[in-house]
Order: structure tokens, then sequence, then C-alpha cells
């Protein structure tokens, strides 16, 4: 399946859930104006489809050419150049070798090579959830029958770094979600492996896989907002932070009040 289709049914996916834990109005927005890939989002889909999808890359990206429109035959060659190439995504030629090094370093980890020997890359899985009645999506990186494998572009590809990175944007809510959706549709009961990959040279890999802590805390948390998913679209309402108007009263975090305090006694 193609991913506008996939992305176009309106079953609510890994995406959708993350935004409507930090509010039903930011699910709402989501789904009603759907907003431009950031430049760190559009690298991470070229690096998920070079290193997974590699006969696919040049049908969607390409290498961005440099032209002097100020001449007559500079702007003639950029003409045909964007009639060439409609519907791409353009890449600088940094990007390029950078996605080069990062196919690479993905495939010289024996851990990520052996998951990505064999199987399907963007696989898209629908179901309907048993406990709410809605309509649910999925769609792996990599699938081969014994994993669900996800590939992911970082900053910091170690125990701790990419621990930090999997509760910072949601990355356990995925893998719940995903293990239940794939048991609902083909019966297996499969593990969640991440494939962290640095976007920095020397662009380190790590291969995870997601523990059973993992995997309960965001099973919970992903329930929570089938929950309160099917209480929206049931009562029209799809409230921000404070669904009543309340008042609240804010104090400073934690660790801000505790740097103050050390900054007292240090003075």
């Amino acid at each position: 399946m193609p991913a506008t289709q996939y992305h176009a049914d309106r079953a609510i996916g890994h995406s959708g859930i993350v935004k409507m834990l930090k509010s039903p109005a930011h699910l709402r927005e989501y789904l009603d104006h759907p907003h431009t890939p950031t430049p760190a989002m559009a690298f991470g889909t070229a690096v998920h489809t070079f290193v997974l999808e590699q006969e696919r890359f040049a049908d969607e990206f390409v290498v961005a050419e440099k032209f002097d429109r100020r001449t007559k035959e500079g702007k003639e060659a950029a003409a045909r150049f964007e009639e060439a190439n409609q519907g791409k995504a353009l890449i600088t030629s940094e990007e390029m070798d950078a996605l080069n090094r990062v196919r690479s370093a993905v495939h010289s980890h024996l851990g990520a090579a052996k998951l990505l020997r064999q199987g399907d890359a963007e696989l898209s899985a629908f179901w309907t959830d048993a406990n709410t009645g809605l309509s649910c999506k999925c769609r792996p990186d990599w699938f081969n029958g014994e994993a669900i494998v996800d590939l992911k572009t970082c900053v910091d590809a170690s125990n701790g770094g990419f621990s930090r990175s999997i509760a910072n944007f949601g990355y356990d809510i995925q893998a719940a979600f995903y293990v239940d959706g794939i048991r609902a549709v083909t019966g297996m009961e499969l593990p969640f492996l991440f494939i962290a990959v640095e976007k920095e040279a020397p662009h380190a890999v790590a291969v995870y896989r997601a523990d059973q802590e993992v995997i309960e805390v965001g099973r919970k948390k992903y329930r929570a907002a089938l929950q309160l998913l099917k209480w929206c679209q049931e009562s029209g309402s799809w409230p921000a932070y404070q669904p009543g108007g309340e008042i609240e009263l804010i104090s400073l975090p934690r660790w801000a009040a505790n740097a103050e305090a050390f900054e007292l006694d240090a003075a």
C-alpha cells in the first residue's frame, strides 16, 4: 500500500495516539490540518527509504542540482530539472553522502544486518480494537515474521541515550501498539526491536529489544488514549489541557527549584 493511501485512512495510528496523549485538541488539529514535514522528518523518511527500500529511493528523492538562474541557459536547465523530477523530494549532496554512510553503518552492524536479511518494508496492518471498537492501523518499518523492526535516527544511540528517546518521543507507545496490532492481525506474538542510528558521523548503530516494562507501560498509555478518543468521538468534544476551564496553581518544576537552591547555597 502506498504511504499516501495509508496515511489517508482515518484509522488511528501511533502518531495520532501520541497527539491524543498531549490533548484531544492536538489530535483534532493533527487530523484536520496535516503539517508539512520538518527538514529533520524529511531526512528521517529519506533514511528509511534508502536503507530499507533502496529500489524505491530514485522514484521518490533526487539530489538537488545548482543552476545559475541569472542566465537563460541556467533558467532552462532548472526548468528541465524541475519538470523531470516533479513530485520528488529534494535532498542535498551532503545529505546523500550521509545517507550512504548511514546505510553502510546499519548493514555493518551484525545484529541489524541479520534482522534485515529477509522481510518486507512498510507493510500496512489494520484492525478493530476489541475494547473500544475503534479502527486502528500500523505500518512497521520492517517485518520478517520473527520480529517487528523499527529504524530510528537519533542523536544518541547508546543504551542510556536511546532509553531517554523512548520515553521522550513515545516509542514505548509505538512498541506496544504495534505488538498488539500485529497480534490482532496475524495471531503472532512478536518482539519489537529498534535499530537506532545516530544522525551525525560516525553514525553509530545499536539494536535494542523492547523489554516487557516498555511494552506494558506503552500499552497502558495507548489504551488510555483509545478510551479518550472514543469519548471524544461520542461527545463531539475535543478539549485541550483544561476541559472544564479550570484555573490551576502552577509551580516551578523540581529541577528548577533545586537549581535555585544550589545557587543560593553556593553564594
